[in-house]
């Protein structure tokens, strides 16, 4: 795809509300928050975080290309040639020159947001529409109040659809995104429990996310997720056109039948076979999802379904590895309660016949629930029949007196990854399923590397 349409300088002033500097001489051909990825040419964007003040670094902007900034109005700066625009608030202005951009743009926008699944789902349809149209997505999962004024400044001229993640991690994030992002269609994964420790409880998390049913375009399509059954009906409350996509009775868009494998979902839908190379409920509802936003807007089923069979887990994210003869689950980018079941039932569903070890760290910002969500999950993984458990975080207190170790097998625990493996490494075999799950924060992917040398060295 092309670049970005380039900017001049009274397009930003415009933006931004700036009514002072002469005509605009510069033209922008791209937009940066970081000194380190700037181009010749670029905008800099001098946001202040907790512990830095990018204002400061305007002599290191211009010595890397670029050729004006966004900065604080009204603070003392270092002398330089760059173009100021100067701000009350950098961080908005941010977002306001994306939202500028967005409807300068005439494009359709698919917003999607959801407690779990969003960054899959947003790759799911990015592939659905591709085969009939040029499509844009958000990079990983750049869907903050800077990641998604970014990814919007980002999307290149010829694109005719964004797809475009939202995330939230305090009230009202949702709304402020959906209005920088102005999305035509809504997309809600699914609702439960994360962010509690911002939002209290999970009828907070349901009114934050339907913020993006709210403002999308009354001529686009909403497309839920069939859980919880709240969702489905204050987002039908919202919009009475609301297509549900899922399994259970409550789905308006569901398959004629489906079958789900370790490595492989797929679905029939009016004669059309859908395959996704990726195992496990979950990711069969994601894809339902995508096929069904596809479906809405017109995009022939057979596309879609050649589309999301291109389809491949990103990173760490319910990604399955096979090392030798260890079977791998790596999830350790998120982790919310919902995430830990989809990932516990998948393991079991798939793998019933193979000895299971979990290795599991701490599922953040639950707030107040922290405590029972983790024990929760720790009852889980012992109905499920994990042989073997490395905790580490939050959930070592969560196992004390629901296990004892008999005959090797139990639950093992420490306080770093480093001690984590030495304990764990003596019970492995070399042929079980392993899964690796925690929030990004605890950086359980340590573990996920150590396993790949254990497995070359069995093998």
């Amino acid at each position: 795809m092309s670049r970005p349409p380039p900017l001049r300088s009274e397009e930003v002033r415009e933006a931004l509300r700036i009514n002072s500097g002469g005509p605009g001489s510069r033209v922008y051909t791209s937009v940066s928050t970081d000194t380190r990825t700037l181009e010749p040419g670029a905008l800099f964007v001098a946001l202040k975080g907790q512990r830095y003040n990018a204002a400061e670094l305007l002599p290191e902007a211009e010595a890397r290309g670029a050729i004006g900034a966004v900065v604080p109005e009204g603070r003392a700066l270092a002398v330089t040639d760059l173009e100021l625009f100067g701000v009350a608030d950098v961080g908005r202005a941010l977002g306001g020159l994306a939202a500028w951009v967005r409807r300068r743009s005439g494009v359709r926008v698919v917003g999607i947001t959801g407690t779990s699944g969003k960054t899959t789902v947003k790759e799911m349809v990015a592939r659905a529409l591709a085969p009939g149209l040029p499509v844009y997505k958000t990079a990983g999962n750049l869907n903050s109040q800077v990641g998604l004024p970014l990814a919007i400044l980002d999307a290149p001229a010829d694109a005719d659809v964004w797809v475009l993640e939202l995330g939230t991690s305090e009230p009202g994030e949702v709304g402020r995104l959906t209005e920088i992002a102005a999305p035509t269609d809504a997309v809600i994964t699914t609702v439960g429990p994360a962010h509690l420790e911002f939002f209290g409880d999970v009828e907070a998390v349901l009114r934050e996310k339907l913020a993006l049913v709210e403002g999308a375009s009354r001529d686009g399509v909403v497309i839920v997720g069939e859980r919880p059954a709240e969702l489905v009906e204050a987002a039908s409350l919202l919009r009475p056109d609301t297509i549900v996509a899922g399994i259970g009775e409550a789905a308006s868009w569901r398959p004629d039948e489906y079958r789900i494998a370790a490595d492989e979902v797929s679905f029939v839908k009016r004669g059309v076979t859908y395959r996704v190379r990726a195992g496990g409920r979950h990711h069969l509802v994601d894809a339902l999802i995508a096929a069904a936003l596809a479906d809405a807007v017109g995009i022939p089923a057979e596309e879609a379904a050649e589309g999301l069979a291109e389809f491949r887990p990103l990173g760490m994210r319910s990604a399955l590895r096979q090392f030798g003869r260890l079977t791998v689950i790596a999830d350790c980018y998120n982790a919310n309660p919902e995430s830990f079941e989809a990932a516990i039932d998948y393991c079991s569903d798939a793998f019933g016949d193979r000895r299971l070890v979990a290795v599991v760290g701490t599922m953040l910002e639950l707030g107040e629930a922290s405590e029972e969500a983790h024990r929760g999950i720790a009852e889980r993984l012992v109905r499920a029949h994990f042989e073997v458990v490395a905790a580490t975080g939050d959930f070592i207190p969560a196992f004390r007196g629901l296990t004892t170790d008999h005959n090797g097998i139990g639950v093992v625990a420490a306080d770093t990854v480093e001690r984590l493996w030495e304990d764990l490494a003596p019970r492995l075999s070399g042929d079980e399923v392993v899964l690796v799950k925690a929030s990004r924060g605890v950086r359980l992917e340590g573990i996920v590397e150590r396993l790949q040398a254990f497995a070359e060295g069995e093998t």
